[in-house]
């Protein structure tokens, strides 16, 4: 079954603990307008979707296109300050053996 753009708009705004209130605000339109994006009710202007990407700090083409790439860098620096010392140098150690060396 394919995502819609709502729906990856809902999945986002929930992942980021964003309420749905706010995000509508910060993007310029009405709580029920949201509501009917995320329910794939009305289609959104190239205007929404850059608005929706800057909001909710997501590229672009993921909330158009869904499976692109999407850079994850914060989740992973956040998830890596959370290990224990030795766990971060154990991470480094098989970080430095998956890196292809530069010619």
């Amino acid at each position: 079954m394919n995502e819609t753009p709502g729906k990856r708009i809902q999945k986002t705004r929930k992942k980021k603990g964003l309420a749905l209130s706010d995000v509508a605000e910060n993007v310029g339109i009405s709580n029920q307008d949201l509501v009917v994006i995320e329910r794939s009710k009305k289609s959104l202007s190239d205007e929404l979707y850059a608005k929706f990407a800057h909001v909710l700090g997501v590229q672009e083409p993921y909330l158009r296109e869904g499976n692109v790439f999407i850079d994850h860098t914060d989740d992973l620096i956040d998830a890596f300050q959370k290990l224990a010392m030795e766990e971060q140098h154990d991470f480094i150690a098989l970080f430095s053996t998956l890196r292809k060396p530069k010619k």
